[in-house]
């Protein structure tokens, strides 16, 4: 091997020891995703905020195991008026940068107590704003009660809300007028 090579082949793998890291940094960035409508796609993302809304216990499972993700996108995509998905979707949007920024990682990833933190402080957000807006005309509403409302209605509307987290009565049946009910042991009537 000549001396012309030899360096030659140096400055090869000097080049690539200070550009390879750099570029292996850089693909590390996580950058927040912008919504500008729903997907199949976002079922897992937002099954994650709707867990987080409403955990799975030791008796009950969860809104990942309702599914309430699916329902989320069918309820944003068929019944939301325009104006209001716009609001959901950037509220997203908002959600996902907030993570990056506090956590350097997308929501999905993060611990539990980290995602409940979160939502927790979002919440208190959309409280502070409604307070603020209570008499803007029109009425203007923030993401997190869009997002609480679907998550809510998701999970009780499903068959595991319906029938585990409260007691059902399928129809027909004959009529109870009067019933006892002991609020410490009894779930709320599904019928």
């Amino acid at each position: 091997m000549d001396r012309k090579s030899f360096l030659k082949n140096m400055g090869v793998i000097g080049g690539c020891t200070l550009v390879l890291p750099t570029t292996l940094l850089q693909s590390c960035e996580y950058e927040p995703r912008v919504w500008s409508d729903l997907t199949a796609n976002d079922v897992a993302f937002l099954d994650e905020l709707a867990e987080t809304i409403i955990p799975a216990t030791p008796d009950l499972p969860g809104a990942k195991a309702a599914e309430v993700g699916k329902y989320m996108v069918t309820m944003v995509q068929d019944c939301l008026a325009p104006e209001d998905q716009d609001v959901f979707l950037t509220g997203l949007t908002s959600i996902e940068a907030l993570c990056v920024e506090r956590h350097g990682k997308p929501f999905e990833k993060l611990e539990d107590t980290a995602k409940l933190g979160l939502l927790e402080d979002i919440q208190a957000e959309a409280i502070d704003f409604a307070e603020a807006n209570e008499n803007a005309e029109p009425p203007v509403i923030h993401y997190f009660f869009i997002l609480k409302d679907l998550a809510v209605s998701g999970y009780f509307t499903s068959k595991i809300g319906m029938t585990q987290a409260r007691t059902y009565l399928p129809i027909p049946q004959k009529y109870l007028g009067c019933i006892d009910y002991d609020e410490q042991t009894s779930n709320p009537w599904a019928i």
